[in-house]
């Protein structure tokens, strides 16, 4: 059931307790008001029944790079490099670590026409790439063109 405090220990957690509970309802009086209860009570022991023993709890900072859609392929191609140590992934994950807040650009060839369309850095590259793939099957710049259209309309739902 766990160690029992000494009846010290928990005089002076009571203690504690009746000062935070003071110096919340009446921060001008609570001192005073412990006075009464204690006789013998100091201001230093007040001040030192106010602090917290406890150290704040410490938050991991958050990454502003991760909500980027080219994050999770450079992370893959850095831990592809860490296994094999391929320079070519590294140089890869440069690249994309480079761009990672710009626009996607993509062009499409489509006869003699090209095509050239903006999208949002936070889309997933893998969407982006399917995308891609999408377009290289078309045919005609109108299929394209509605076919963009339907990819911008669900690209955030994806």
């Amino acid at each position: 059931m766990g160690k029992k405090f000494s009846p010290e220990r928990l005089a002076s957690l009571r203690r504690m307790r009746m000062a935070r509970r003071l110096f919340k309802k009446q921060p001008l009086f609570g001192y005073c008001m412990m006075l009464e209860a204690y006789p013998d009570y100091t201001h230093a022991q007040f001040l030192d029944d106010l602090r917290y023993r406890r150290p704040p709890k410490s938050r991991k900072g958050k990454n502003g790079i991760q909500k980027y859609g080219r994050y999770c392929r450079m992370e893959e191609l850095l831990h592809r490099y860490r296994q094999d140590g391929n320079i070519a992934h590294a140089l890869k994950a440069q690249k994309l670590r480079e761009r990672m807040a710009k626009p996607y650009r993509v062009r499409v060839t489509i006869g003699p026409h090209r095509l050239e369309y903006g999208f949002s850095p936070l889309v997933p590259i893998a969407h982006i790439e399917h995308l891609v793939g999408n377009l290289g099957r078309c045919s005609t710049e109108q299929e394209a063109d509605r076919l963009v259209q339907q990819f911008r309309e669900t690209a955030h739902i994806r």
